[in-house]
């Protein structure tokens, strides 16, 4: 009779046991959970060669209270994670490389809660790529600031410079 009751001691602690793991898991990783930081990607390309830029310093402010912004380095990949901490928006701009944004977006305030639902894909004017937001990242096109458009016919040149006979009629 010794086995039967030691063989249920064993069973009844092992179920204890696993019942206080239990427990722990329930109560210990959903605070894991709410602690950890809200994290986003910013990923840079260069618009003309669809690869990363992995040289630039880009200008990150995150807006609670903004005071200023910091200048956030890319890895090997193109990528700066950012901790937004309680932050609900964050403003980019670029350094060392010409920002393809159109105009009316450069200093755009970019929600932090649809860059981590959705993800963003800024406009570009340096090319035609636009690939397909990804949630978790915003994603930026920049070229560099070397880089020289050619056009295809010189700009028309008979008609009148504002510092060539200002105050004559050109007809």
């Amino acid at each position: 009779m010794p086995n039967v009751l030691t063989t249920r001691a064993a069973t009844s602690r092992a179920a204890i046991r696993t019942a206080a793991l239990l427990l722990l898991q329930l109560t210990v990783i959903p605070t894991l959970a709410n602690a950890q930081p809200h994290q986003l990607k910013i990923k840079i390309i260069n618009a003309k060669t669809n690869q990363p830029i992995t040289d630039e310093h880009l200008n990150v402010a995150l807006r609670v209270d903004q005071i200023g912004s910091v200048a956030m380095a890319t890895d090997k990949n193109g990528i700066i994670l950012v901790d937004t901490g309680d932050a609900t928006t964050i403003r980019i701009l670029s350094n060392m490389y010409a920002d393809c944004r159109p105009r009316g977006e450069l200093y755009t305030d970019y929600s932090i809660a649809t860059i981590l639902s959705t993800g963003i894909t800024t406009g570009n004017l340096c090319s035609n790529v636009k690939p397909t937001p990804k949630p978790g990242y915003l994603t930026i096109f920049e070229i560099p600031k070397t880089y020289i458009p050619t056009f295809p016919h010189p700009p028309a040149s008979n008609l009148p410079h504002s510092d060539e006979n200002p105050h004559t009629n050109p007809n």
